[in-house]
């Protein structure tokens, strides 16, 4: 249906809106929402006013795309229309759209007729764009268009900091307009400096450096399959060169790259440093202020790396991980050299959501508490949990302090459970927790999980996996499963009519061709401790296979833990068992997720 409303979008400037209204009235309500927002952002780029509003009266609904396209194409009749149609709510997508267009007039026309509110929207999202700006052209028509804002009355620069730093690693990272981006960040923090605090520039310095981190580690990442692929076309007999490399999909990451990398963290500190931050720290910072690559290296005791036996064209394994020494150990600088740590329990909190949304959680945590920075360690594991970090789940586990505080743990994991809502990867990293055992007592943890999938402030996504895993009915259910999977084991063992004669085989290979896949999956469940599911399956499993036995009671097994459950059932199955499943994987998230991931809601 999009086609045909498309060519009637495009000509609405010349003929009248009745053939568009008629066309609607044709389809009696079957055109669907998305055809009706393709033909509004056509509509909206070509400047036909009447078109947008028959559109959103026929249900389009996609109107902040449309603003962006109207403010891309400098239609600002459609920009005045979309801003009465969402009561200003969309006018930084306007704003935006005017920024990628290279529109002035458009921008000058939407700082006019914004409010307040609306101006500071379209400073944050300007500022975003920083780290995108492909070109100098692009680059310096932002600066000029944020002037703009800020001569309107735009001044929350502070929050603009923010979201400029934590944007710095958008993949678009142009080195030769690097420099005209950085003067905009200046801009920025020269124009918020009078409103700048200690704990402010802490959070900021240390979000740079986690940015950074991020960077590297995904360079390093691209090494590895760059050096895997040539590895494996040599071992292939391909001529390796560039396009096939490129055809691959691996990246060639040169020791230029890196440093280059390591250079703008620099100058990105430098630049905060220079607007205020160094008399709010420590003079320690003087070091960056005006730096000299050779003098922080030292400063950081970062050793230097030589060239290796693979040539100047990309890193080794040694020289990739020294390059990522530069950003852990100049936290650790602003930590302890620059008393960072001693301004604010909270100063950490920022950089460690930024951490998590970066998948780079872990070695930051482990940063920032080997500086003893444990007073916002249920923060560190909340976001931990929120964002699916095993590792860093695992590791804060071990590390919070004990005895626990178990209230403060118990509000921690209920905050995760709630605030999941939204985000895209799921209950894994709840499940994870429970896995783990987070009070370090399997029947406190059991009751917590009941609780949790009663809370009204529960996710409902966590409700549903908890009471299909966790709950006594999943434990019921589990045992009725493993009962019927028993009886069905049995009929195939003694009646099958097929070729391949089951009851001929030697007992283990038996069990295995019936337990070794619930083998397999409770072994590679992280942690400690099994779902109440789980637990019911391989009860029942054990009850029936050692019947009779005298070995083990039903009473025992259903106090038994997982490490017994487990060396019970695998006592039953061929030794080899046990290699196949894969028993490096068992303590990792990846294989967890695997075989547990849920839709996301």
């Amino acid at each position: 249906m999009a086609q045909s409303l498309l060519p009637v979008g495009v000509a609405a400037g010349r003929r009248c809106r009745q053939l568009l209204e008629a066309l609607l009235n044709q389809g009696g309500g079957l055109i669907c929402e998305e055809d009706l927002n393709a033909a509004l952002l056509q509509a909206a780029s070509e400047g036909h006013q009447r078109i947008v509003h028959v559109l959103i009266d026929a249900g389009a609904t996609n109107l902040v795309d449309a603003m962006t396209c109207a403010g891309w194409s400098g239609h600002v009749n459609i920009v005045d229309t979309l801003i009465l149609r969402t009561h200003g709510a969309a006018v930084d997508a306007a704003f935006v759209g005017a920024l990628v267009g290279l529109r002035k007039e458009m921008v000058e026309h939407i700082v006019h007729v914004a409010d307040v509110k609306g101006l500071e929207k379209c400073l944050l999202m300007g500022v975003a764009r920083i780290w995108s700006c492909k070109t100098v052209e692009e680059a310096e028509f932002l600066l000029n268009a944020i002037e703009i804002l800020v001569g309107a009355g735009a001044r929350n620069f502070q929050t603009a900091m923010q979201v400029s730093c934590g944007d710095a690693m958008i993949e678009y990272w142009n080195r030769h307009v690097f420099d005209n981006k950085a003067k905009i960040l200046e801009r920025i923090v020269v124009l918020g400096s009078r409103h700048l605090t200690p704990d402010f520039v802490g959070r900021i310095l240390l979000m740079i450096c986690v940015t950074f981190l991020c960077k590297l580690m995904r360079f390093q990442e691209r090494n590895v399959k760059f050096l895997q692929g040539a590895v494996h076309m040599q071992a292939t007999q391909v001529p390796v060169n560039s396009i096939q490399m490129v055809k691959a999909g691996y990246m060639d990451v040169t020791r230029e790259d890196m440093e280059t990398t390591i250079e703008d963290m620099l100058k990105l500190l430098s630049i905060v440093c220079r607007s205020g931050g160094v008399e709010l720290v420590s003079t320690q910072l003087l070091a960056l202020a005006d730096f000299k690559f050779e003098d922080v290296r030292s400063l950081l005791h970062i050793a230097r790396c030589f060239h290796d036996h693979h040539g100047d064209n990309h890193l080794s394994h040694d020289c990739a991980k020294c390059r990522l020494e530069w950003p852990l150990k100049m936290m650790k600088f602003l930590l302890v050299d620059c008393g960072i740590k001693e301004l604010s329990a909270t100063v950490t909190v920022l950089p460690i959501f930024q951490a998590a949304r970066l998948n780079v959680l872990l070695p930051v945590v482990q940063c920032f508490l080997e500086q003893n920075c444990f007073d916002a360690s249920f923060i560190y594991l909340d976001m931990a949990i929120v964002f699916c970090q095993g590792e860093a789940i695992e590791y804060l586990l071990h590390a919070i302090p004990k005895p626990m505080d178990i209230i403060s743990m118990v509000e921690t994991v209920r905050c995760a459970a709630s605030n999941i809502r939204g985000k895209p990867r799921g209950p894994e990293g709840l499940l994870f927790a429970l896995h783990s055992n987070f009070l370090n007592d399997p029947i406190a943890t059991l009751a917590e999980a009941a609780i949790l999938a009663e809370l009204q402030d529960t996710d409902h996504s966590v409700k549903s996996q908890l009471r299909k895993q966790w709950s006594q009915q999943a434990f019921e259910v589990g045992t009725e499963v493993g009962h019927r999977h028993f009886l069905n084991w049995m009929l195939v063992r003694k009646r099958s009519c097929s070729s391949f004669r089951l009851g001929e085989l030697p007992h283990e290979l038996q069990v295995a061709v019936g337990y070794l896949s619930l083998y397999r999956d409770c072994s590679r469940t992280p942690g400690s401790l099994l779902s109440q599911r789980q637990q019911g399956e391989l009860v029942s499993a054990i009850c029936h296979l050692y019947q009779g036995s005298n070995q083990v009671t039903e009473a025992e097994l259903l106090t038994a833990n997982k490490v017994l459950l487990l060396h019970l059932l695998a006592a039953c199955l061929p030794d080899w068992c046990q290699q196949v499943t894969g028993s490096d994987d068992a303590s990792t998230l990846s294989a967890f997720f695997r075989t547990h991931k849920t839709p996301s809601n």
